[in-house]
C-alpha cells in the first residue's frame, strides 16, 4: 500500500514539474516577443531620396508647308474640220390639186350624212317619247277605270242598303249581324243567281229582297266584262 502511494506521489510531482516548465517556457517566449515589439516601435527610419532634375520640354518647331506644284495646262488639240455634207438632190413631184367641184361635192355629201344621222336620232327619241307617253296614258286610263269601278260598287251597295228593311222579329229581340251575299249582274243591268254565303237566318230573306229591289241598274259596258259576279256584305245594326 505504501509502495503504491509513494509511486503516485512521485508521478504527480514529475507531472507538476513538466507543467511548470511548459508554463515558464510560454511566459518566456511571450516576454521576448513583447520586448521585440517595443524595440520595433521605437526605431524610426528616415529615407532621403535625391530629387531628379526635371526634364526640359523640347520646343516643337512646325515644319514649313511645301509649296504647291503648279501643273502646266495641257495644250488643246486642234478640232478636226468637218467635211461638207452633200445633200442629195430630190426631184420635186408636181401634185395636181383636186378640182373645186370635187371638193364642193365632198362637203355636200358630208353635210347630207350629218343631217341624215340627226334625223335618225330625232326619230329614235320620238319613238321613245311616244312609248313613254303611251305607257303613261295607259296607266291614267287604268286609274280612271278603277276609280269608276269603285264608284259603281259603292253606289250599288248604297242602293241595296236603301232598299234593305230590318226584320221586326230581330228588332224586337235586339239581334244584330252581317249577311254575306253573292249575285251576278247581266249585261242588260238585271240580276240573277243570288245566293247567301253566310249570315244569320233572320236577316237572309231581307237581304235577298233588298238586292232584287235594287235592279235593274244602268251599266257602262266599259266598266266590267258582263255578266260579272259580285259579293257584298250587308250590315244589320240597331240605331
Amino acid at each position: 500500500m505504501n509502495r503504491y502511494l509513494s509511486s503516485f506521489i512521485v508521478s504527480a510531482i514529475s507531472y507538476l514539474a513538466i507543467v511548470v516548465a511548459i508554463i515558464y517556457a510560454v511566459a518566456d517566449t511571450q516576454v521576448s516577443t513583447d520586448a521585440k515589439v517595443e524595440d520595433v516601435r521605437k526605431v524610426c527610419f528616415t529615407v532621403v531620396t535625391q530629387v531628379k532634375p526635371q526634364k526640359q520640354e523640347k520646343k516643337i518647331t512646325p515644319k514649313p508647308k511645301p509649296e504647291p506644284v503648279v501643273k502646266p495646262k495641257p495644250i488643246p488639240k486642234p478640232k478636226p474640220i468637218p467635211e461638207p455634207i452633200i445633200e442629195p438632190i430630190v426631184e420635186e413631184k408636181i401634185v395636181e390639186e383636186p378640182a373645186v367641184e370635187e371638193i364642193v361635192q365632198e362637203i355636200v355629201q358630208e353635210r347630207v350624212e350629218e343631217v341624215q344621222e340627226q334625223r335618225e336620232e330625232i326619230a329614235q327619241n320620238r319613238e321613245v317619247k311616244e312609248d313613254v307617253l303611251a305607257k303613261e296614258q295607259n296607266e291614267i286610263i287604268q286609274d280612271i277605270l278603277l276609280a269608276k269601278q269603285n264608284k259603281f260598287i259603292n253606289d250599288l251597295i248604297k242602293r241595296i242598303n236603301d232598299n234593305k228593311s230590318y226584320p221586326n222579329m230581330a228588332r224586337r229581340r235586339g239581334i244584330e249581324g252581317l249577311v254575306d251575299v253573292k249575285f251576278k249582274i247581266l249585261s242588260d243591268g238585271n240580276v240573277k243567281e243570288m245566293q247567301i254565303v253566310s249570315g244569320r237566318s233572320v236577316f237572309q230573306k231581307s237581304a235577298l229582297e233588298a238586292i232584287s229591289k235594287s235592279f235593274p241598274v244602268t251599266l257602262e259596258e266599259s266598266l266590267f266584262n258582263f255578266p260579272k259576279e259580285f259579293r257584298v256584305k250587308l250590315s244589320y245594326t240597331l240605331k
